[in-house]
């Protein structure tokens, strides 16, 4: 574990990649649960909660027989799952990004997005349990197993969304810390100009004196 200065709770840039302690990572721990249970609802609804009416022998959605739920809810999980992805890309290079902007910026985006998400799934719990509530009971042939699911995870993706909010907001209350500027980006950036410094502020009478010095030597 990385304790020397930090910027948005991330050290310098440079040091040696661990699978095991990215995993173990909050950040991409979260994230990667946020990606299972958006696959899952994704798949659930999209492809497990249909059945064929018996009237018009089309397929129709199993929530309260509207479309719509399978429709939204297979919306929301694959950019759940698309989105997961992303930030834990982004997780991986996060480390490795040398400026302070752009982690400021990858956090309070992440922030942004997983707070989002978290408000989209509640939505969507929301509007699939009331429907599933409403709807009439099934023969046994036809299994509900899929729209339950569905129902379960998107409540467990609203909690690992919000996590993922929780942690950004810690990383973006962390700041940076002062010695993470001077001891790594002055080192990039901060070198030659202060070498230029130091030649431009040199007093032109020390010059003058040693000079004379040099002449009077024998």
């Amino acid at each position: 574990m990385d304790t020397g200065p930090q910027a948005y709770g991330a050290g310098k840039v440079g040091g040696a990649f661990n699978v095991q302690n990215f995993v173990r990572k909050p950040q991409v721990f979260v994230r990667l649960l946020s990606l299972l249970f958006g696959l899952i609802v994704y798949f659930c609804v999209s492809s497990g909660s249909w059945t064929v009416d018996k009237n018009t022998g089309e397929e129709i959605c199993m929530f309260n027989l509207k479309n719509f739920g399978c429709h939204i809810g297979g919306v929301v999980g694959f950019t759940s799952v698309i989105g997961a992805v992303v930030f834990v890309g982004g997780e991986y290079y996060f480390e490795n990004v040398p400026s302070v902007k752009s982690r400021k910026h990858y956090v309070l985006l992440d922030l942004g997005f997983s707070s989002l998400w978290a408000f989209w799934n509640f939505l969507l719990f929301y509007y699939l349990s009331s429907s599933w509530s409403d709807t009439p009971e099934f023969p046994e042939s036809i299994s509900t197993a899929n729209p339950t699911t569905a129902v379960y995870f998107t409540l467990f993706a609203i909690f690992s969304w919000a996590a993922s909010a929780y942690f950004a907001y810690q990383r973006y209350q962390m700041g940076v810390d002062p010695a993470f500027v001077s001891s790594f980006e002055a080192d990039q950036f901060g070198g030659y100009d202060e070498a230029q410094n130091n030649s431009s502020h040199e007093s032109p009478f020390n010059k003058q004196i040693s000079g004379e010095y040099q002449n009077q030597a024998y």
